[in-house]
């Protein structure tokens, strides 16, 4: 399955995902979003307007990681991604403290 992870190389649940998918030899193509202002800005307006981040907006958590599937749909359910991968790990993210 190919895959294409938006994140940070600075948000520890990203930098987890990617670890865990590279440690089952899944080798993803990464968008560092913060890398680039211009990243950034369309990473925010996805997320703005995106019915994938209702729960998110206003939390205070950026939304880290976005994943693109093969079929170009999106999605941030890690955990279903990694089952559908056949690896057996689990990820949890924290909300950010205040």
């Amino acid at each position: 399955m190919a895959i294409k992870v938006f994140g940070s190389s600075v948000c520890p649940g990203t930098m987890r995902f990617l670890a865990v998918l590279t440690a089952h030899g899944v080798m993803p193509e990464f968008v560092n979003v913060t890398g680039s202002i211009g990243l950034l800005k369309e990473f925010i307006t996805f997320r703005d307007t995106s019915p994938l981040f209702d729960k998110v907006r206003g939390t205070g958590s950026t939304g880290f990681p976005l994943l693109q599937l093969e079929d170009d749909t999106y999605t941030r359910d890690v955990n279903s991604v990694l089952a559908q991968m056949g690896i057996p790990e689990r990820l949890e993210f924290q909300a950010p403290k205040a």
